[in-house]
């Protein structure tokens, strides 16, 4: 009897919880254990909770480190709990006004120094604009933070090093976003836009198309605030071409699309993401671009609508590994962002994540194209739709303007080398070959894709040199390999 008396007192005997006297508003009113962790506490990182302290003098418990309210030597600093490592000798956000959280300082770090192609590491430039926009408004810091854990992933296959700040990150995005479509004013600016922008192109990678869907919905009621702010703006170029391409891949027989598939011997995002958008789009195109002609905000019919679910990779799209998969997603989701907003003239924050993952495609499959091992009509039609998006980049500086011209140089060098390897001496030799995959004859945008082109031939007519991946002399860097931008 007295043995089953204490058995049943252990049983109801509580688990021993250290206290956290100091620990936030949201954890104290759910008496649940809060590591104190701040701005942000791990419990609210990951429920979305309002976190929120109590002012504490001299409070020992912060997410620098340090001695914990009991007067002990915490086992780890915050970096170390995370598995991170902080590379900063001095603090890069003095004078900024930036509250940069101390987790996140080797993600930033991580954004400063080095730029993705693909799967392949590149140093970045350290008078890359990216850098100074980043630097500039929360909404590009944001963003900034958001693709690079992205891009870590795609190189790494690590999901769990930046993951907390990343959560934080994305909940300080969303809340900035709701803040910012508060004010008509604030809404409509670019550090807004980039911050929608970055939280719709990081789901949809990860496939959660509820999240994308919600996202694109704001991104349209800010396309409807600037329209009511002055003049709304005509289609530009780069929506123009998207919405063409997609619509002659949609109208392809199913073969035609299997035999451009087997021929990307190489993957390639650009046609998996264009057979995404045509076949199983999120929206449909007629609707993201206002074909439907109903006097109805967009952002209301997108609302009313619900998005239609990503099914697995089958039929016409062939399997596709987790990155590539990943990254379709991304530039799909691209497209989706271009064709609401249907701008002349496009950010060059947020294009500039767009142009670093085509200028790889390009890159990495120039020697399979010269052989002839990979579609070289793809190949010359992803070349001009590239120059086109560099080309529309609207910029707000002199460093921007000569950044992305340093990328449109690119282009144009690789423009020149589909010429000699196709034998394109003509604008409508390169029409004919553009149309082996996507080019209709009424197309609204010839005029300036063949200004495009005659600018590269004219280019070359003055000088042979830059023609090759290997081969460019203007400072630019660029191999099949190793695709860097010096720079930029």
């Amino acid at each position: 009897m007295y043995d089953q008396t204490t058995a049943s007192q252990r049983q109801r005997q509580r688990k021993f919880h250290r206290r956290s006297r100091n620990g936030c508003f949201v954890c104290k009113q759910k008496h649940i254990r809060c590591d104190e962790r701040k701005p942000l506490c791990t419990y609210c990182l990951r429920h979305g909770g309002e976190c929120g302290y109590a002012d504490i003098p001299n409070s020992t418990s912060s997410c620098t480190g340090g001695s914990s309210h009991d007067g002990s030597q915490e086992p780890e600093d915050t970096l170390s709990y995370l598995g991170l490592h902080d590379a900063t000798p001095k603090d890069p956000f003095a004078g900024t006004g930036i509250d940069m959280p101390y987790k996140s300082r080797s993600l930033f770090q991580l954004f400063m120094n080095t730029k993705f192609y693909y799967n392949t590491p590149v140093q970045r430039d350290q008078n890359s604009f990216v850098v100074h926009r980043a630097l500039s408004h929360p909404g590009f810091l944001h963003g900034a933070l958001l693709m690079t854990t992205l891009q870590w992933a795609w190189t790494t296959g690590d999901g769990e090093q930046f993951r907390i700040p990343y959560l934080y990150h994305k909940l300080q995005a969303m809340r900035f976003v709701k803040e910012q479509l508060a004010d008509p004013e604030m809404a409509v600016n670019d550090g807004t836009v980039a911050a929608v922008a970055s939280l719709a192109l990081v789901e949809n990678s990860l496939g959660t198309i509820d999240a994308v869907a919600s996202h694109l919905q704001g991104l349209a009621r800010i396309k409807e605030i600037r329209d009511r702010s002055g003049a709304p703006q005509t289609t530009g170029l780069l929506q123009r071409m998207i919405l063409m391409a997609a619509q002659c891949v949609s109208s392809r027989p199913i073969w035609d699309i299997l035999d451009i598939s087997r021929t990307d011997y190489i993957h390639q995002s650009m046609i998996i993401s264009l057979l995404r958008v045509a076949l199983r789009p999120i929206y449909s195109i007629a609707t993201l671009s206002g074909a439907d002609d109903t006097a109805e905000p967009l952002s209301e019919i997108l609302g009313r609508r619900s998005p239609h679910p990503e099914s697995n990779d089958n039929g016409p799209i062939s399997p596709l590994r987790s990155v590539d998969c990943s990254r379709s997603g991304f530039i799909a989701c691209y497209f989706y962002l271009y064709i609401i907003l249907r701008e002349e003239r496009v950010d060059s924050f947020v294009l500039n994540w767009f142009i670093e993952q085509l200028v790889a495609d390009v890159c990495r499959t120039e020697a399979m194209m010269q052989k002839d091992q990979y579609s070289q009509p793809l190949w010359f039609w992803t070349v001009m739709f590239g120059a086109c998006a560099v080309s529309v980049a609207r910029v707000v500086s002199s460093l921007e303007n000569e950044q992305m011209q340093a990328v449109k140089d690119v282009y144009m060098a690789k423009i020149v080398l589909a010429n000699q390897v196709l034998g394109i001496k003509t604008w409508e030799g390169a029409k004919s070959v553009l149309r082996l995959f996507a080019w209709q004859n009424d197309f609204d945008g010839e005029k300036e894709i063949k200004a495009l082109w005659q600018e590269a031939t004219w280019r070359a007519d003055r000088s042979r040199s830059g023609v090759s991946c290997g081969g460019v002399k203007d400072g630019m860097g660029f191999s099949p390999i190793d695709p860097q931008l010096v720079g930029w």
